[in-house]
């Protein structure tokens, strides 16, 4: 049996029939792909122990809660003996940075010892992030274990977002924004970096929530308020598509951003800072400073119809691609069997050598 620990999740008669948010997709393409190899128990990453089989496999994210205080620790807990730091048999699976975002850090009160316990690390990041990582020093918490990260893929089941976009010279002045707007997520840089370019700015967030669809003035600039942005409202899914050419991401250190891939699937072209986490030859780079980042802009809004339409099909293809949750999942238990197996043939010629 596999044991999987993420957030909790309620499967529902339509859960497969519908996009939902990234936790919620994770949890559900979890127990179906990885349940053609084995049976699979859904958990909490606050879990505590849940197995003494030996056999069993652990995989999941790091323990994390921002309350404080948390007692389980679902690493240490399912250890075989007292003493070990981990079951035989620990993966760990969760975004990574090379220097977390300072509160996700503070809510994982044990991140050095799960980090030291997993047997393999499927660190959900782009090339940018993983590239960093591998370049830290040895000292470094991360750079203790980078031997045993295998990066991986965020997932998407972009088809669920069919059909992409056509192609409207209407559209093309509208950008799109999705994020909880939390620092890190660059919408200061955003806004200064849209000003003046004549691109009319659609952000979508929970933060948000009060002012759907109505145009909003933050720090001095304007743009179109779509509130929080439900995946399943085909509504909204038809809004954005008629609205918006191009999906804009300014973060300074996302992973992987989830509305990258997901606004890549309806057909957006992306224009991304390498800190968002995505790389890709169809993509438009920004970068961290507004005035470079007007120039660009500018450029992309005059970009002929042919350029767009290879654009947009190309990062259609890549996340149905690179990005389903069937070839990342697929992926990870193929190299935790690789692992398993390379321990037990170990074990052999170590008994016949005794």
């Amino acid at each position: 049996m596999l044991h999987f620990f993420w957030t909790p999740y309620i499967f529902r008669r339509d859960s497969y029939d519908k996009y939902e948010a990234n936790n919620a997709e994770i949890c559900k393409h979890a127990r179906r792909v990885l349940g053609r190899f084995t049976d699979v128990h859904l958990d909490s990453f606050n879990a505590s122990r849940v197995t003494r089989n030996p056999a069993d496999i652990l995989l999941g994210h790091t323990s994390f809660d921002s309350v404080g205080g948390l007692a389980d620790d679902w690493v240490r807990d399912n250890a075989l003996e007292p003493g070990q730091p981990a079951h035989p048999n620990t993966y760990l699976m969760l975004p990574l940075l090379p220097e977390p975002v300072e509160e996700h850090r503070n809510w994982s009160p044990f991140m050095d010892s799960q980090l030291q316990g997993a047997r393999l690390i499927f660190g959900i990041c782009g090339d940018h992030w993983y590239e960093r990582i591998q370049a830290l020093p040895a000292d470094d918490m991360l750079g203790r274990v980078k031997d045993r990260i295998v990066r991986i893929d965020m997932g998407c089941e972009g088809h669920r977002f069919a059909p992409p976009r056509g192609y409207s010279q209407a559209s093309m002045r509208g950008l799109l924004h999705m994020s909880d707007l939390a620092p890190h997520k660059g919408f200061d840089l955003l806004l200064n970096s849209v000003a003046g370019t004549g691109a009319v700015l659609h952000a979508g967030s929970s933060a948000l929530r009060a002012h759907p669809y109505q145009r909003v003035r933050l720090n001095g600039h304007e743009f179109v308020s779509l509130g929080w942005v439900d995946n399943t409202s085909a509504q909204q899914d038809r809004f954005i598509k008629d609205n918006c050419a191009f999906y804009i991401h300014a973060s300074s250190r996302d992973a992987q951003a989830t509305a990258i891939l997901e606004n890549c699937a309806r057909g957006l072209v992306p224009m991304v800072t390498p800190e968002s986490g995505f790389r890709s030859p169809y993509a438009i780079e920004l970068t961290q400073d507004a005035e470079a980042n007007r120039a660009i802009i500018a450029r992309a809004l005059a970009m002929p119809q042919e350029e767009y339409e290879r654009r947009s099909a190309g990062v259609v293809r890549q996340v149905l691609d690179q990005h389903s949750w069937d070839r990342i999942f697929t992926g990870i238990w193929e190299r935790i069997q690789q692992d398993i197996a390379g321990r037990a043939a170990w074990a052999g010629r170590a008994g016949q050598a005794g």
